[in-house]
């Protein structure tokens, strides 16, 4: 009954979140063109339209391109640079509003408007259609409505948004990140048609989404030894549409651009400079008649500012593309037209070009205001004042919250939280004071979260709550007079090398010097494969030493040895790929050991394939199929034994055997660098279980520990509370299309890998101290204790985050630190039911 008690409420805890974030996480308020006829105002006496500039569009946008891949002394796009240099093309950093994913970053630069933080969640879910934006005014939508045909090839994001609006399309699934090469030549394939003259003849614009590059920041980083081959062939391609468009047609534009940038380890979602500074390029002959000038030329020196040529917000581009094209602004833009881009047009024109784009930006503020205010004839200068000051208010005020909803699921958390404090005094009432601890320790730990910087920073959190606790233990043990000092002293390094290994937090993630992953990364050719290769022996040992075939060899399976042996294989030799070609550019690198290379060419020809890719994901592909036959016989075993064997003795190598094999399967999502934490946290395991009470009476400290443990591991993996943290890199191993049910849970296991090696280990560290004879007569109230103990911190912590967030909603952070943190927090509930939850019952009953 209290399993059945303890599932509706966990059940109820999430449901109540669910409700927070519905509320928390409005649709953006939007006008309606009866709005926008009740708060028009007439434009002044004198005012004429302005010319059209341009009636032929190509967009090239390359997913990621941080403004220093196209326009400092470090890129590789070199005909890129010359246009800007021989006066066809403006360069410009183009700001990009975070959250930084690219659904809601193409919503941004086609209707002008801000995103909605949920957007970010959208950007994931390949199959969503909820985002559209067929019905909202956008520039997409103006051409379709002026007859204009729009031929799309590339991310298929575009084809969420607009269903119904292009006249050919191609779609490339945008999440499968192994694949750097087909995502572009799928978009490539079409020039040749397109840029014939009968191709040219059947589009008005054209729109290429360019993945791979993106692909190679997540994999790589954007030092990846991919980037410079990829950076010139989005080079090649800018200066064929230049050559066979631009220039043969002076009433074209061109337009290149990134929809965000990425941070140091290859990925975004977050406010990072790195993330919000992309690239944008301008280019048409109008451009070079006028005699438009770049503040300065390229190439510029790098700089971690990512200040290059003029700053912009990117959503000026759609009033600025619109005007040019003599179409209405969109309704909902808070865009600016760009002021560099005047000077293609009259006196006259620069002051009309600039009354239209202030009576759009005044509907919006009217709105706002409730009333319709007097406009003023205005010169030039002011006009940019007034549309400046106007974009500014406006992106302050762009969504609303439904405080129905967030006060009723703030309402329903409490209650349950108030359930779940008052059932863990009653269950623990016979150690109610260790119970009064463990609830100041969650209040402690949720009270950090009115504070912006302790959410940023929060690994530092753990790290001071597990050496507390590691300092109490070890205190204890000591008093005890029953200790082992090179348990101690190992547990302590383990801890030490754990915090070592990965830099975290959102402020000073990127500071290479500060972790050993750098150190790995930078490994020069002649010796960099030997250390990596030393470090996948010594982690793959632990658990190659933990399989054992039970106590009575007669009866057990004897295949585990050969299954495990061949796991341990594949997986080694997937890591070992990955780390070579991701860090040596193996085509050209001469250095490399010779047995490397000889491995290399064993993978070609074991495989009879050439692109490594590829051959990772078959290799993945095998692994899958092993493991999966491995772990259903491993947690069968126990059944056959009892059912079909008749021998009733527990096993005591049952968990150790469940953990190592599932451990192999972490391991094969986990980032190559951090492989190597497994056997640094087997160290912890083995020693902490030395260190650690001696019976499992004392269940509080391993709920601790575990506790302690899964959070400490997930952000010295490199976790943190951004979304520009997600690992994707490990999201499609096995897999030949986009699943998104299959690369959803590749994608949580890879990044919550620390935390599942750690609900392993507390069920095979605890069961470990109960012996053999008693473990069926306490093995659910073990269970029990851990899952209560669980459901108590998350409510409590939860509580005080909701509330956290619901006080501090008009916080200048709410979207950047705050709102990422209730999505994670979500994560970890989700940890907690489906896999601490679920999982260990499913292990346990299994026993």
């Amino acid at each position: 009954m209290k399993y059945i008690g303890l599932t509706i409420g966990i059940a109820l805890q999430i449901g109540a979140f669910l409700l927070f974030c519905k509320g928390f996480f409005p649709t953006k308020v939007l006008l309606t063109p009866a709005e926008v006829e009740l708060y028009k105002t007439d434009p002044p006496e004198g005012y004429v339209e302005p010319d059209q500039q341009f009636n032929k569009v190509v967009l090239m946008v390359v997913d990621a391109m941080r403004a220093d891949f196209l326009f400092s002394n470090n890129s590789y796009m070199t005909f890129a640079q010359s246009l800007l240099n021989d006066g066809y093309g403006l360069g410009f950093t183009a700001f990009s509003n975070p959250p930084t994913v690219t659904l809601p970053r193409l919503k941004g630069i086609t209707t002008g408007s801000t995103p909605n933080f949920i957007d970010a969640v959208l950007n994931i879910a390949e199959g969503d259609t909820s985002s559209t934006l067929g019905d909202q005014d956008s520039w997409i939508k103006q051409m379709y409505t002026n007859k204009w045909k729009i031929n799309m090839f590339g991310d298929d994001t575009w084809l969420k948004l607009f269903p119904d609006y292009f006249a050919k399309t191609d779609g490339t699934a945008s999440f499968y990140v192994a694949d750097f090469t087909i995502v572009d030549n799928n978009v490539t394939r079409h020039l040749d048609y397109e840029l014939s003259d009968e191709g040219k003849a059947n589009w008005d614009c054209l729109i290429l989404h360019y993945l791979g590059l993106d692909h190679i920041g997540h994999k790589g980083g954007p030092g990846s030894t991919n980037m410079p081959g990829k950076q010139r062939e989005m080079d090649a391609v800018i200066e064929r549409i230049f050559n066979e468009v631009t220039m043969n047609d002076p009433n074209s534009l061109f337009i290149i651009m990134g929809d965000h940038g990425m941070n140091d380890v290859g990925n975004h979602g977050g406010s990072s400079t790195a993330e919000t500074s992309a690239a944008l390029m301008l280019v048409s002959q109008k451009f070079k008649k006028a005699g438009l000038k770049n503040v300065g030329s390229a190439p510029i020196t790098w700089n971690s500012d990512y200040d290059y040529f003029t700053k912009v917000d990117q959503i000026d581009l759609v009033p600025t593309l619109t005007e040019m094209l003599g179409f209405d602004v969109p309704i909902n833009n808070l865009g600016t037209f760009m002021s560099q881009l005047l000077d293609l047009y009259s006196d006259d024109d620069k002051k009309n070009i600039l009354i239209k784009n202030a009576l759009q930006l005044k509907v919006l503020l009217d709105k706002s205001h409730g009333f319709v205010s007097d406009f003023t004839d205005m010169n030039v200068s002011e006009l940019l004042e007034f549309v400046k000051s106007a974009k500014k208010e406006l992106s302050r005020s762009s969504s609303a919250y439904n405080d129905v909803e967030i006060l009723a699921g703030l309402g329903s958390y409490a209650f349950i939280t108030l359930i779940s404090l008052v059932w863990f005094g009653i269950y623990f009432k016979d150690q109610f004071s260790t119970a009064f601890l463990d609830v100041v320790f969650f209040v402690t730990y949720g009270a950090n979260f009115i504070a912006s910087s302790m959410v940023e920073e929060e690994h530092h959190l753990w790290w001071f709550f597990t050496t507390v606790f590691a300092a109490y233990v070890i205190f204890t043990k000591l008093r005890s007079g029953d200790y082992n000092w090179a348990a101690i002293v190992a547990f302590m390094l383990a801890l030490r090398v754990l915090k070592a290994w990965n830099n975290s937090g959102q402020k000073h993630n990127m500071k290479a010097n500060m972790k050993i992953t750098t150190y790995l990364s930078d490994l020069p050719a002649e010796y960099g494969p030997n250390v990596y290769a030393l470090l996948l022996f010594i982690t793959f040992l632990p658990m190659i030493m933990q399989i054992s075939s039970g106590p009575d060899d007669r009866y057990y399976l004897n295949y585990l040895q050969f299954v495990i042996s061949a796991l341990s294989f594949v997986v080694a030799t997937i890591k070992m790929l990955s780390f070579v070609t991701a860090t040596y550019d193996v085509n050209t690198e001469t250095a490399l050991p010779t047995w490397t290379q000889d491995f290399l060419l064993m993978c070609k020809i074991q495989t009879q394939l050439d692109d490594y890719n590829q051959i990772l994901n078959r290799l993945y592909s095998l692994f899958q199929k092993l493991w999966i036959l491995a772990i259903l016989v491993q947690l069968v075993e126990p059944y056959f034994v009892r059912n079909v064997l008749q021998v009733r003795a527990h096993s005591p190598s049952y968990l150790a055997n469940v953990q190592a094999i599932s451990v192999f399967f972490l391991l094969s999502q986990t980032h190559y660098l951090n492989v190597p934490l497994f056997a640094v946290m087997y160290v912890i395991m083995t020693t902490f279980s030395a260190i650690a009470p001696s019976d499992c009476v004392h269940t509080n400290v391993f709920n601790v520990f575990t506790l302690l443990m899964q959070n400490l591991t997930f952000f010295q993996f490199g976790g943190t509370n951004a979304l520009s943290s997600v690992d994707l890199t490990n999201s499609f191993n096995g897999l030949s299309e986009y699943n998104m049910i299959a690369s959803g849970l590749l994608t949580y296991t890879c990044n919550w890998a620390g935390p599942l090696f750690w609900t392993l280990a507390h069920i095979n560290m605890i069961f470990a101290k109960v012996e053999t004879d008693k473990v069926e007569k306490v093995k659910w109230k073990i269970l029990f204790d851990r899952l209560l103990f669980n459901f108590v911190f998350y409510s409590v912590s939860g509580l005080l985050l909701l509330g956290c967030c619901y006080h501090l909603r008009f916080h200048l952070f709410i979207w950047t630190v705050f709102s990422p943190k209730i999505l994670y927090f979500l994560s970890w509930l989700l940890c907690n039911a489906v896999f601490d939850f679920a999982l260990s019952a499913l292990i346990v009953a299994c026993m």
